[in-house]
């Protein structure tokens, strides 16, 4: 019999970045659901880029929790503090 993944690695809100591309920073806008191969979640994610943010839908395993205080940290300094 087949081992049980947990639910679901990521929610909403939660901030990410993408493995490949580790300059994509954004945000889990979307949960899509087991649709890639071999029952794999897919996500929705809003990354902010200038001139405009996009929309992406990522694997799971294509995405990297930020951990809560790199992300305030990162706020600190986009506030001019």
């Amino acid at each position: 019999m087949a081992a049980k993944k947990a639910a679901q690695a990521f929610k909403l809100g939660d901030r990410v970045t993408v493995e490949y591309f580790p300059h994509w920073r954004g945000k889990i806008v979307e949960l899509r659901g087991p649709l890639a191969p071999g029952g794999m979640q897919v996500y929705g994610v809003r990354i902010r880029q200038k001139p405009k943010s996009f929309y992406v839908e990522l694997r799971e395993d294509q995405l990297i929790l930020i951990p809560e205080g790199e992300r305030s940290s990162s706020r600190k300094k986009s506030d001019g503090s």
